[in-house]
């Protein structure tokens, strides 16, 4: 058996440092690595990485003692993606396709 987050093996028997997802019951994770991702993905956004539970799969995860913070993913709160909403001002292609050249999208 594999775990989903790290792809390396885990133990076929629950155990403190291997879980499994009560929903789908196919799931696979290390203890370490369903911490991990419990932290980086919040409560807002932590679900079985396999069968997309919620409900089930965080309450399991809960009472097994995994902690998730509740707050919105690092992704989402974090300045790393402000730039990709930004258009840039004119085209830098080295070869420009558009008959029109690197200017005529501006202009439209």
């Amino acid at each position: 058996t594999t775990c989903l987050l790290c792809l390396n093996p885990v133990e076929d028997t629950t155990f403190y440092s291997t879980m499994t997802c009560p929903a789908c019951e196919h799931a696979w994770f290390h203890r370490d690595c369903i911490q991990g991702y419990a932290l980086r993905a919040g409560m807002s956004c932590f679900r079985c990485p396999l069968c997309q539970d919620e409900n089930l799969f965080l309450f399991e995860m809960l009472y097994l003692g995994i902690q998730i913070p509740t707050r919105r993913p690092l992704r989402e709160s974090s300045e790393a993606y402000a730039g990709l909403s930004e258009r840039h001002s004119r085209c830098d292609a080295s070869e420009q396709l558009c008959p029109g050249g690197g200017d005529q999208a501006e202009e439209e």
